[in-house]
């Protein structure tokens, strides 16, 4: 299996363990629980790393530049994938607060993601349309 293949495996698995994970989980339960807490954190976290290293590969495959923030490199791929990167490129931000900011327990990070989860399977579906992967 291709790299970009390993990235679209892991991002679907990634996305199909963060819906379980958050099965029945509601903020007092997500503030309570630290146990799923660094699950749901961790997964968000490894999930908008794929969609970044995806754009990469998208990127290199067109001879490219990367560019030097997360959010650009994803939307450096407008061109190739169209509108949906505009879906998913703020959701670097959480990632962000999740990971600088981890002494500060937010919800409204796991809603935002939550709330794209669509977009995210619509960014894959478009990675692997645009035919730019081996």
């Amino acid at each position: 299996m291709t790299h970009s293949g390993r990235l679209m495996a892991f991002l679907t698995e990634s996305l199909d363990y963060f819906e379980l994970k958050l099965e029945g989980v509601d903020r007092d339960r997500y503030f309570a629980d630290r146990d799923i807490r660094n699950i749901l954190d961790k997964t968000i976290n490894d999930i908008i790393l794929c969609l970044i290293d995806l754009s990469e590969e998208v990127l290199k495959a067109k001879a490219r530049a990367i560019p030097n923030t997360y959010r650009d490199t994803i939307l450096s791929c407008h061109e190739f994938l169209g509108e949906i990167v505009l879906s998913v490129a703020p959701l670097v931000r959480h990632r962000n607060e999740m990971i600088h900011q981890y002494t500060r327990v937010n919800w409204q990070n796991i809603i935002a993601v939550k709330q794209k989860l669509v977009s995210i399977r619509a960014f894959a579906d478009a990675v692997k349309a645009a035919g730019v992967l081996p």
